[in-house]
């Protein structure tokens, strides 16, 4: 280097440049690190946050399992030792039919058996019977032959004889009436059963799930290891196991294994003497850990390269080919960046439809990273049944010529998850021509989430339905007690008064005319009230509902509403058949012919009116019609609380409201609910 050149580089402002550009660097980079370390740290404790969580919840889960096969264990074992039970014989159909119905609707067990005294299953709730072969040698029945009738044997895992499948037994004694052992009664839980619904458990996280005895041996695992199953394979930590002065929570440990921390959570399961473990590795427990690490570094790096190419510049300007490139590799870091920063999953295909490039969202979706994703054929990512409706789609693009741009359509598909799952995914395709090579895109919407959603306003919908049924229901109640006081307590004492002024009255002296009138008034005013308090009652439960029926009370409403409003009814009922006197049914029927008479007075003008109520075949079916203006159905759906009630009353009773109007030619309500049996 000249002389010149040295001096140059040496100015204070270049080395001031320089300084500075190196310490911004250098902070910047710290900063990241230090930054990149908290993050970390914060993912390990969320990991161990999340196994404490899952262990608790399997804990439970499983406690539920077995509470379910216990119960029908101890339904069986009832039912075999009381007067009826006991003299059934242990091998009769009877017994088989008790033994398959307690197991019905549990999927977890997979039988109920009986064992006589000397070993030799009896009977079974399997349809072909219990295998013939002696299990006098078995553990747990040695165990229940000897323990008490009340109390529970627990076995080890034990490998069936019959189909090779692993299973626990939970098994009792049956003694008959004077105390002597009968057999043992046993319930058969699938030990796979416990596996699935493990594996079920956030598949993108590489978790070990283990279900344990009190001695450490494997009861059922995550994913399932055959060949550990039945084997000690853990020391369960003091203090786990509830006990005297042992609380039985979640106890955490961390074991060091080739320089790496392994985090275990270990779970009582209540009641039983088993306890889940749920295990994961730190380097599994940042799985997310690149996908944080990389917008951090990737940002620091870009930063830091901005810094040293304005430091560049401005210390050497002979560098301007060197800063192109920069310039190239950032534009392409960027459109890098763009297309791992879009949510949806993106995936390039070549005219063989082979994945020749994908996104990280399209990574995550399928379960695996870019390098084993490149070169599959795109057809093996789908689930079969969605794997025709690509076929069908790339045919029609194959087929469209080398031309051919733009969008292909839509279509709902299920992708093929790594493990084997399914996810539901909105597909998007098109195509393009790229140097003279023809290039497929498909862009992937994970509808998983969407799916929660709808489930979710589905139960929140069923649980309001329950609610206004329930609100409804003490409404009426509350009507009908009102009603019953006001005809059994009011209405008594208002005909007593005018009994009694009826007496006072015959008792006056002939000469009093004027309180012989008073008398008459206050008569015509009690008579007024009697018939006021008569009228409130029945509109608030009409007695005549539960004392003559239903048909009944349509023949009094009917009277009622025409003689207050001269509105001509034509009725036309079946008086042969009716729902129960004072059910829901009944009532609810009532209630809607009730509110659509109000509905013709404040709104229709009617002049007449139909009525037609009658069973047709299995439903009740209650159609009012009239002659009134009519109105927009659409337009109430949105507005209308009143048929809004109607319909809720309906559907409580599992039928339908139908109404049928149009503007100036009259409306139609149709109700039917099903026949109770």
């Amino acid at each position: 280097m000249p002389q010149s050149e040295r001096a140059g580089w040496l100015q204070p402002p270049i080395l001031a440049v320089a300084a500075l550009t190196a310490l911004i660097v250098s902070a910047l980079v710290l900063g990241a690190g230090l930054v990149l370390l908290e993050l970390r740290r914060a993912e390990l404790e969320r990991a161990r946050a999340e196994i404490h969580s899952l262990a608790v919840i399997l804990a439970e889960q499983s406690s539920r399992a077995f509470e379910g096969a216990t119960v029908a264990l101890r339904g069986v074992q009832y039912r075999l030792s009381d007067t009826i039970g006991q003299s059934l014989p242990l091998d009769s159909f009877p017994v088989q039919a008790l033994l398959s119905a307690r197991s019905a609707g549990l999927p977890q067990i997979r039988s109920i058996f009986v064992i006589d005294p000397h070993g030799y299953p009896t009977n079974s709730s399997l349809p072909g019977g219990p295998p013939p072969d002696s299990l006098a040698d078995r553990d747990y029945f040695r165990r229940a032959a000897a323990a008490g009738s009340e109390e529970l044997v627990i076995s080890a895992p034990i490998l069936s004889r019959a189909d090779g499948r692993w299973t626990l037994i939970i098994a009792c004694r049956l003694d008959d009436p004077e105390g002597n052992f009968r057999g043992v009664l046993a319930v058969s839980i699938l030990i796979d059963y416990f596996e699935g619904f493990y594996s079920r458990v956030d598949p993108r996280v590489r978790r070990r799930i283990e279900l344990l005895d009190g001695s450490g041996v494997l009861v059922a695992g995550a994913p399932p290891d055959p060949v550990l199953t039945g084997r000690p394979t853990a020391m369960l930590p003091a203090g786990l196991m509830p006990g005297p002065g042992v609380s039985g929570e979640v106890v955490m440990v961390t074991e060091a294994s080739h320089g790496r921390n392994r985090f275990i959570a270990y779970r009582a399961v209540p009641q039983y003497p088993l306890a889940i473990s749920v295990a994961i590795d730190e380097d599994d427990a940042l799985y997310a850990w690149p996908q944080i690490m990389r917008p951090i570094v990737g940002g620091a790096v870009i930063v830091s390269l901005l810094i040293l190419v304005a430091a560049g510049g401005l210390i050497w300007s002979l560098l301007r080919h060197e800063e192109a490139e920069s310039e190239l590799r950032e534009s392409d870091e960027r459109l890098r960046q763009m297309l791992q920063s879009v949510t949806d999953g993106i995936v390039i295909l070549d005219e063989c439809f082979a994945v020749v490039l994908c996104n990280r969202a399209a990574e995550h979706m399928f379960g695996c990273d870019a390098a084993k994703l490149v070169g599959r054929p795109f057809e093996d990512l789908l689930a079969p049944p969605s794997r025709a409706v690509f076929v069908r789609i790339a045919g029609v693009w194959r087929d469209a010529g080398l031309g051919e741009r733009g969008g292909l359509g839509q279509a709902e598909m299920r992708g093929l998850h790594a493990d084997g799952s399914e996810f539901p995914a909105e597909c998007s395709f098109s195509a393009t021509v790229f140097r003279d090579n023809r290039i497929f895109t498909v862009v992937l919407r994970d509808l998983t989430e969407r799916r929660k959603s709808d489930e979710n306003l589905r139960v929140t919908n069923q649980r309001l339905l329950e609610l206004s049924t329930a609100m409804q229901n003490v409404r009426e109640q509350e009507r009908a007690d009102v009603a019953r006081e006001m005809h059994d307590e009011l209405g008594q004492l208002l005909t007593g008064i005018r009994l009694e002024l009826s007496w006072l009255g015959g008792r006056l002296p002939a000469d009093r005319a004027d309180l012989r009138e008073k008398v008459g008034v206050i008569k015509g005013q009690l008579s007024q009230t009697i018939g006021s308090v008569r009228r409130i009652t029945y509109q608030l439960r009409p007695l005549i509902l539960d004392d003559l029926g239903l048909v009944a009370a349509i023949s009094w409403l009917v009277d009622d509403f025409s003689k207050r409003t001269g509105v001509g009814v034509t009725l036309d009922v079946d008086e042969r058949d009716e729902p129960p006197r004072g059910g829901s049914q009944a009532l609810s029927l009532f209630r809607v012919l009730q509110e659509s008479l109000t509905n013709i007075i404040k709104y229709a003008h009617a002049r007449a009116v139909l009525i037609e109520f009658r069973r047709d075949g299995d439903d009740w079916r209650l159609t009012v019609s009239d002659d009134g203006v009519g109105f927009v159905v659409d337009d109430v759906r949105r507005t209308g609380l009143g048929l809004l009630g109607m319909r809720e009353r309906a559907r409580a009773n599992g039928g339908v409201l139908s109404v049928f109007s149009v503007p100036g030619e009259g409306t139609r309500i149709e109700m039917r609910i099903p026949v109770q049996s």
